[in-house]
């Protein structure tokens, strides 16, 4: 027995060894990126390029096809990540034998810096190859690390969909200024991906799958939803909330609010938020919509920003639900595009807001009988006089500079001063 202790103790101080040194070779006291994501995210309207591809090669998946990805689009994905998630930065450089990626992530530590530090280069070569994987001081060989993550991929979605991905690429070919990368067909792999999708999306909750199913079938039976004008979105919030207010008797207000929110994005926003929760569409066969988009200020595009908004701050952080509006924006600026909207980041932002005190424990049964009593848009939509829109790339760099100069941060105060000012929120 004695000499059994003696092992498990030797086994002990052994894995305690291990795991204080790979923290001293992971972990830095310096980052390895300091990025300026306002800059980065300066280029945000030419990810729009990115992504005609990317739907142009899902509708010729029957064909080989090739990506290209520039520094600018690369880098600008990157500084988005930065705004939502400050911790982070990084940067993506190319030549013509590699693409380097570098990651920091700073460790929320309060009593001294520390950060977690990545570096990695995809190198020019058929399929996917990669080399120099450093992580903090620990150098891991680059294949392992490829497997490693096609291993996680396939656990995670149990099944070879990690593989599948990586047979995608043909080759990989750097240059000065960009990567490209050549794909087979991709048809086969869609298929794949849309079956592994149906057995994983959404959420694992039955209870809120169900309750956003009850609150979609409800929105589809009131008589104006029918209407072939435009209704305001106070109109739909107000018997919406009072039918939430009815259920929270055999529930909470936190659980029906969530439910009623995600319910309303997806009828009033765009159906495939539902993608995220699950199968809730009521009827089978048939996505439920109103004939026209409710209005805000009379107009359908602010409805979709507000409530869309809303529905990722629940289903996510708030930087991010915050990041995304903003990015959305400033790719708004490329040519062709509807300029960079003030009036579009305000409905965010007051999206964003509604759904934090609607899920609040402390402000949801308030904010609930609040709802279930509304009379106008006013009380839960900031004015939007004042607030230029349509601004082109040019325009923007002129007049605010970036997303980090003074002008920006002064209208974006403003319009969270205008939110914070609401009736909906006095008192709370």
């Amino acid at each position: 027995m004695s000499r059994l202790i003696k092992f498990f103790k030797m086994t002990l101080l052994f894995l305690i060894a291990v795991t204080v040194v790979l923290v001293v070779l992971i972990f830095e006291t310096k980052p390895l990126v300091v990025a300026n994501a306002s800059k980065q995210v300066d280029d945000a309207d030419s990810v729009n390029i990115l992504l005609r591809q990317i739907r142009q090669i899902t509708q010729r998946r029957f064909v080989p096809q090739t990506i290209y990805m520039s520094n600018p689009q690369m880098n600008s994905l990157v500084g988005f990540m930065q705004r939502a998630v400050p911790e982070f930065s990084g940067e993506v450089l190319t030549d013509k034998e590699k693409l380097t990626t570098k990651f920091t992530y700073k460790v929320p530590v309060d009593w001294f810096s520390l950060y977690l530090n990545f570096s990695a280069e995809l190198i020019t070569a058929p399929g996917v190859q990669v080399r120099n994987i450093q992580l903090g001081d620990l150098p891991i060989y680059g294949q392992w690390g490829v497997s490693a993550m096609t291993f996680l991929v396939n656990w995670w979605t149990n099944s070879d969909l990690g593989d599948m991905a990586l047979n995608q690429v043909s080759e990989v070919k750097t240059s000065e200024n960009a990567v490209e990368i050549r794909l087979i067909p991709i048809h086969d792999f869609l298929v794949s991906l849309n079956e592994i999708k149906n057995g994983l999306s959404g959420s694992d909750n039955e209870e809120l799958k169900q309750k956003v199913t009850f609150y979609l079938a409800y929105l589809d039976s009131l008589s104006f939803s029918s209407l072939p004008t435009g209704q305001p979105l106070a109109d739909y919030l107000k018997p919406l909330f009072q039918k939430a207010q009815s259920q929270t008797v055999n529930s909470s207000a936190v659980v029906e609010n969530e439910a009623a929110l995600l319910a309303l994005a997806i009828y009033a926003g765009h159906h495939r938020i539902a993608n995220f929760i699950g199968n809730v569409q009521p009827f089978e066969g048939k996505v439920v919509m109103p004939y026209y988009r409710p209005l805000i200020s009379g107009r359908s595009d602010l409805t979709q920003h507000f409530v869309i908004s809303a529905a990722i701050k629940i289903l996510s952080q708030q930087g991010i639900s915050a990041a995304i509006g903003e990015f959305k924006e400033l790719m708004d600026r490329a040519e062709g595009g509807s300029g960079f909207s003030f009036a579009d980041l305000a409905a965010d932002l007051a999206g964003i807001k509604l759904a934090v005190m609607a899920i609040d424990p402390v402000h949801a049964e308030t904010l609930q009988a609040s709802l279930a009593n509304i009379s106008s848009e006013e009380q839960f939509f900031p004015a939007i006089t004042h607030l230029p829109e349509g601004l082109s790339k040019n325009e923007f760099s002129r007049q605010y500079g970036d997303v980090e100069g003074e002008k920006y941060k002064q209208v974006v105060a403003l319009i969270n001063q205008r939110i914070d000012d609401l009736a909906l929120y006095q008192g709370l």
